[in-house]
């Protein structure tokens, strides 16, 4: 939030200069392959504010994987102009989903910009529980102007906790971050759409599709194609290896820190030493060059979980870390458990 950044999925470009260069573009299309991706949705924050790079974003998306490459793209009412508009368009968006704010009549109108278009065209809304006469003006202005509907049951963040708490708010049991009386409301406007037989599509999405199929069957996808082939994959998507840490640079609170703050020469002289500490291994073990592999993102080996017992037994080094990992297979393979020998 209120910073220019760009990620692919949980993949941060670390974009310079507000410009998308062949390095930036080329992660989004790294990260589309490794997820099979079938389309791709731009969001935010908010891409038209830096609408030039999103223009970019598209026209590489649809060079590389073709025309039926499904691009949408999310996008408040505030920063719409018909330039812009016409921009995305003529780009190669497939889609357009707009999301107004159900207290602000005035911005409802830009939505008609949008129709000059051949594209698809959405709203795109949470179920926000005080706000339920409004969204029902909202949707009496959206008949006939729009393709669908999407409502969202809406989440208790850390960005929009404590207004939603200031409203009365309040999450509907403590292991979740849906917010009590948005599933209500949005069977309620399901159902007023259906009585006054609109024209459009009503699709609601609950917090748990979004988190239980949609980005489960993105990290199972991604997790095959990221995975060597001592890993294990869970049901889950999540791999489990074995993992050999230098001590300064094992997990802990700090340690991304750590290896973030490292200049190039420093970080070259870790990648030597343990390509030193590999070479060892591979030769006292005599075991397979491809059974351990060097991980160049975390600074440390990686190897099977079964092997790395193996290892730990007969292989004892100062200053280093043996552990077995649990982890997501994105970009920034983020720790679930981890467990030191």
């Amino acid at each position: 939030m209120d910073k220019d950044v760009v990620y692919a999925n949980e993949w941060d470009t670390k974009i310079k200069e507000h410009k998308l260069t062949d390095k930036e573009l080329n992660i989004i299309i790294k990260e589309a392959k490794l997820c099979d991706a079938k389309g791709a949705g731009i969001t935010g924050g908010e891409p038209l504010i830096f609408v030039d790079r999103t223009v970019e974003a598209i026209k590489r998306l649809k060079k590389e994987f073709g025309k039926k490459f499904h691009i949408h793209l999310y996008t408040i009412l505030k920063n719409i102009t018909k330039e812009k508009l016409e921009m995305i368009y003529n780009s190669g968006l497939d889609e357009i989903r707009f999301h107004p704010m159900v207290w602000n009549k005035k911005e409802w109108s830009k939505i008609l910009l949008a129709k000059q278009f051949g594209w698809s065209i959405g709203v795109e809304i949470p179920a926000i529980p005080c706000y339920e006469k409004e969204t029902k003006e909202l949707i009496d202005f959206l008949n006939e102007k729009i393709g669908f509907l999407n409502i969202n049951e809406l989440e208790m963040s850390d960005t929009n906790s404590e207004e939603l708490i200031k409203r009365g708010l309040k999450t509907k049991s403590q292991l979740s971050y849906a917010v009590k009386g948005s599933e209500e409301l949005a069977l309620k406007i399901m159902k007023y759409c259906k009585e006054k037989d609109y024209s459009f599509d009503v699709h609601y999405c609950t917090c748990k599709l979004k988190d239980a199929v949609q980005m489960a069957q993105r990290i199972k996808k991604r997790a095959k194609n990221v995975s060597y082939n001592f890993d294990k994959i869970t049901k889950e998507g999540m791999l489990i290896r074995g993992a050999i840490y230098l001590k300064y640079f094992m997990p802990s609170f700090s340690y991304r820190k750590k290896i973030n703050s490292l200049n190039k020469k420093d970080k070259e002289k870790i990648l030597e030493k343990l390509e030193e500490i590999k070479k060892l291994i591979i030769k006292k073990l005599k075991i397979r060059n491809d059974l351990i592999a060097i991980d160049d993102f975390k600074l440390r080996l990686l190897t099977s979980h079964k092997l790395m017992k193996k290892i730990k037994s007969q292989f004892e080094l100062k200053d280093i870390t043996y552990a077995i990992v649990e982890e997501y297979p994105t970009a920034d393979a983020v720790e679930m458990n981890v467990e030191f020998l």
